[in-house]
């Protein structure tokens, strides 16, 4: 009875580390990532109470934008309002993405719009009419009435826009970076994002009261999703951040200079050009995701492949790792070949649990096994393999990387196939390195069979990266038998016949 207790705790054991193995990097994000710290007022008269008021509530939501200027350039089509001079329409052509959301719209709120903390001029600046020039990629549009002048001037610089806002008798301006891109965030931040210093950070909606302002030495500012951000760059005097409703939120920025304008795919390509890298979201494994997702990039870009790009990297981490992988599985080895002399002393000592300690160690020592050196190369490699899932979370290009049926690797597998597959190669470890328990056998093949019903929600390039890890650790594990085999004594075959 006692035996069959003994087994059921070390099964169970093995359950709870394979899952967390498996999401503890998740909890970790959700559940004990650091928050960002309250902003500290370097101007001490500039108050929360004093950021404008974005008019909800009043006619602004019921006036929707009537006349339209659509504008097709080679990798957006932009639509402005007349009307404000507002983008209600920005569209991410790589990614046939539309960057301005529903709700968005149903609060007639748009990027662009400006704002000075006086109610009814504020309506003014953004529902009135604007004379709307083209003039190559460089849009102007302007504002004249009584006692002011406003003018927009929009230049499309490929990748981004340039935005500059000159004015005649108004206060200083805010601008509006927009809201964030509703998608599926899969455990990634979604809200209002800005870099401070040399510090990024990530506001949580939950926690923005009403209206906040934040000063400092900014350096961007803006709303993110999973691949997408729109916001400003440049030499920023302040940051407002409003909660709406749930927790939907809106970024604006004061600044009386020309601020870089990006609305688009967190794509690296993009972003390192313009200075915004840090834009993406490498989490709190930072120093190993970043070198992983750049090696990541410099691959492709030699290979052209993304699929390729995903084999090559776990091929080479997998290599790097080898010593560590051979010393967990000769350790692990030597485990199980001890496991019946372990079995003889829990047997002979079930009554005095301190001498099975003694000579357990005894027996440890006599053999030259050390049990942490099983333990240790795993848990040097779990950073590493958590680090290369946020890589594939977060790499924006994979929305539009195919592999077979699988029409993109950023969305979940269509046909189940590849979460199938993971499985079977899960399964296939458990033949190739068994466990002396029968027992334990089992349940690594049921947690096989339950991960694999996990996964099948998973993004389609993470299952991948997961299959091909599985493989090569097969491949791996099959040589390291192989050579540890050669160096046994092989066991001597009894000759049948009578002894004389």
């Amino acid at each position: 009875m006692e035996r069959k207790d003994l087994d059921l705790r070390g099964l169970l054991i093995i359950f709870v580390v394979m899952t967390l193995f498996l999401f503890g990097y998740q909890a970790y994000l959700i559940l004990f990532s650091p928050q960002p710290e309250p902003q500290t007022q370097e101007k001490p008269e500039e108050k929360p109470q004093n950021v404008p008021s974005l008019l909800l509530g009043t006619k602004r939501e019921t006036q929707k934008p009537t006349s339209l200027k659509t504008l097709d350039f080679d990798k957006f089509a932009l639509t402005l309002s007349v009307e404000g001079a507002r983008i209600v329409s920005l569209v991410d052509k790589r990614y046939g993405k539309e960057l301005i959301t529903e709700e968005e719209k149903r609060l007639g709120i748009y990027p662009l719009e400006v704002f000075t903390g006086e109610p009814e001029l504020d309506l003014v600046l953004n529902l009135s009419p604007y004379d709307i020039t083209l003039e190559g990629n460089r849009i102007v549009a302007t504002l004249s009435a009584k006692g002011f002048e406003l003018r927009k001037i929009l230049e499309y610089k490929g990748d981004y826009f340039t935005l500059k806002l000159e004015s005649k008798g108004l206060p200083p301006l805010f601008v509006n970076a927009g809201m964030q891109v509703r998608e599926d965030d899969f455990f990634t931040h979604s809200g209002p994002v800005l870099k401070i210093g040399d510090k990024v950070q990530r506001l949580d909606p939950k926690k923005v009261e009403g209206r906040e302002l934040i000063t400092g030495d900014i350096k961007f500012a803006g709303e993110e999703s999973r691949y997408y951000f729109k916001g400003f760059s440049g030499k920023i005097g302040a940051v407002a951040v409003y909660r709406l409703q749930g927790q939907e939120t809106l970024t604006l920025v004061r600044s009386g200079n020309e601020l870089l304008f990006y609305a688009g795919a967190k794509e690296y390509s993009r972003l390192r050009v313009i200075g915004l890298s840090d834009v993406i979201d490498f989490g709190s494994l930072r120093l190993i995701v970043k070198p992983l997702f750049v090696f990541m990039y410099w691959i492709y870009e030699h290979l052209h492949s993304w699929v390729f790009s995903i084999f090559a990297l776990t091929l080479i981490v997998r290599l790097l790792m080898f010593p560590l992988t051979y010393k967990s599985t000769v350790a692990m080895s030597k485990m199980a070949e001890l496991a019946p002399k372990m079995q003889e002393l829990k047997e002979k000592y079930k009554n005095d649990p301190a001498r099975f300690q003694e000579e357990m160690m005894r027996l440890y020592s006599e053999v030259g096994f050390n049990p942490m050196s099983g333990c240790l190369p795993i848990l040097l490699q779990i950073p590493v393999f958590f680090a290369l899932y946020k890589v594939l979370t977060i790499t924006t290009d994979l929305q539009l990387a195919s592999f077979l049926w699988a029409p993109s690797l950023a969305q979940k597998d269509p046909y189940y196939i590849l979460p199938i597959l993971m499985g079977a190669t899960m399964i296939a470890q458990q033949f190739i390195s068994p466990s002396p328990e029968k027992s334990q056998n089992y349940v690594m093949i049921i947690t096989s069979v339950v991960f694999t019903f996990l996964f099948a929600s998973f993004p389609a390039g993470l299952v991948l990266y997961w299959t091909l890890n599985n493989i090569f650790n097969l491949g791996q594990t099959y040589i390291i038998k192989r050579l540890t085999s050669k160096g046994k004594p092989s066991q001597p075959q009894r000759k049948k016949g009578k002894k004389k």
